[in-house]
């Protein structure tokens, strides 16, 4: 019996163990299978956003008096029909008294059309907050795919 070639079979079987443990655990996610599992990715907030919905001015701290924010992402292969709903969440700070703890400031909802990988933004404007200014404190925006929450994003307001 040759020593090598045993030891170098031995190898060829544990990584491809190894392989197949690896392609079940990335392939599925949930129990679905993985031709229906789709991804949020680079999740920012920024000032605006160009034609394709990537960021322009990320940041992670607004002026009181800004015009907007626009939460920018990435999806990664969801099927057509599948729900996307985006929460502007007013955390804490400063006005907290007035406006609460975790007060919902706004929703914005939309339905992917067809499946693949591309940015999307949603918007949200200060022509919509009392006295035109947006509340100095914490922030955040969460993104939910068919109502589970799927990922989420911190700035603040100054």
């Amino acid at each position: 019996m040759n020593i090598k070639n045993n030891s170098y079979w031995l190898v060829v079987r544990i990584v491809i163990a190894l392989s197949l443990v690896v392609v079940s655990l990335v392939g599925c996610k949930k129990g679905e299978d993985s031709s229906s599992v789709g991804v949020i990715s680079d999740v920012k907030i920024a000032t605006a956003v160009d034609n394709d919905g990537r960021p322009l001015q990320p940041t992670s701290v607004f002026p009181i008096d800004a015009d907007g924010f626009y939460c920018s992402f990435k999806l990664s292969h969801f099927p057509p029909g599948t729900k996307i709903k985006a929460e502007l969440v007013y955390v804490g700070g400063e006005a907290e008294e007035e406006v609460g703890e975790n007060n919902l400031f706004g929703v914005q909802a939309g339905t992917i059309e067809r499946e693949g990988v591309g940015y999307t933004s949603i918007g949200f404007q200060r022509s919509s907050m009392p006295d035109n200014t947006w509340p100095k404190g914490d922030y955040k925006v969460v993104l939910y795919v068919d109502d589970e929450e799927e990922a989420s994003v911190f700035f603040k307001v100054e």
